[in-house]
């Protein structure tokens, strides 16, 4: 057969084939899960698995499991809450595939829990949320607030100190503890809220002591007084982590009584460029 009669034929079936192949119908479109106007489609669904809404937590660390139905590939949260530390305001999370999200060293507030997931094509879920409190220092504590501090080399930042549920005290004895090769303590800065302060520190030193007393007043420190309001100049190169920690914390009550300080806290201050 001649070569050219070879193409003609060839030519003829292609366009057949094409013909019948045009005359098949293919709704892509309702073949997608993705796509909303499939009949059978499903928006994204966001479930909050832990922890339950209203619920008291006795650690500082928080474990969130997050659930979206099967479709869903990613995970976004913030935080709200008046807690200035951690408040994420309008600003969300990273979208990540992971479902779980640990959150630790958190304050004593109350926080809520903002959550969506979405699929592949974007298209996100409606929020859900939980609110929780932290409970996690016992009474009758020193507590440092807050429990992380993000700041850079050279630079000053304070804490707060809280007599946490302490009752009927009229002294107070503690340390504060700094690594001097990454931090110094500020005492022209510092601040002291009672009748009679005694503050002592060497420059250089890795503790500060601390003898606080009130005699105003028959009631002592009140139940969650604020008791010291210490500074402190970052001194080390970047990336360093370093901690403020409270130890040697004794209490007496006006008629001399000791009274027992149950535990003290510490702040972890991570250092950037």
């Amino acid at each position: 057969m001649p070569y050219y009669l070879v193409g003609y034929r060839l030519k003829k079936y292609l366009f057949i084939l094409l013909f019948f192949l045009g005359c098949e119908t293919f709704d892509l479109k309702t073949d997608n899960p993705l796509d909303p106007l499939n009949p059978e489609y499903q928006e994204p669904t966001i479930t909050i698995l832990s922890p339950s809404d209203q619920q008291t937590i006795n650690t500082d660390k928080v474990e969130i499991i997050l659930q979206g139905n099967e479709l869903v590939t990613e995970y976004r949260y913030r935080i709200v809450t008046s807690d200035t530390y951690f408040n994420m305001g309008d600003l969300w999370s990273d979208w990540s595939t992971s479902n779980t999200i640990s959150i630790e060293l958190l304050n004593e507030y109350t926080y809520t829990i903002d959550a969506q997931s979405r699929y592949l094509n974007e298209e996100t879920s409606e929020e859900a949320a939980v609110t929780f409190e932290i409970d996690a220092v016992k009474p009758s504590s020193l507590l440092l607030y807050p429990k992380y501090v993000e700041t850079t080399t050279n630079n000053i930042f304070n804490i707060f100190l809280y007599a946490h549920d302490l009752s009927n005290v009229s002294a107070l004895e503690f340390v504060i503890e700094i690594d001097p090769s990454k931090i110094s303590f500020l005492p022209d800065n510092s601040k002291e809220y009672s009748d009679v302060n005694v503050v002592k520190y060497d420059e250089g030193s890795d503790k500060v002591y601390y003898t606080l007393g009130i005699y105003n007043k028959q009631t002592g420190f009140e139940k969650d007084q604020l008791i010291a309001n210490p500074y402190f100049l970052t001194k080390s190169a970047s990336f360093n982590t370093s901690y403020i920690t409270i130890l040697s914390a004794s209490a007496k009550s006006f008629d001399g009584e000791t009274i027992e300080i149950v535990e003290t806290s510490q702040t972890k201050v991570v250092i950037l460029e």
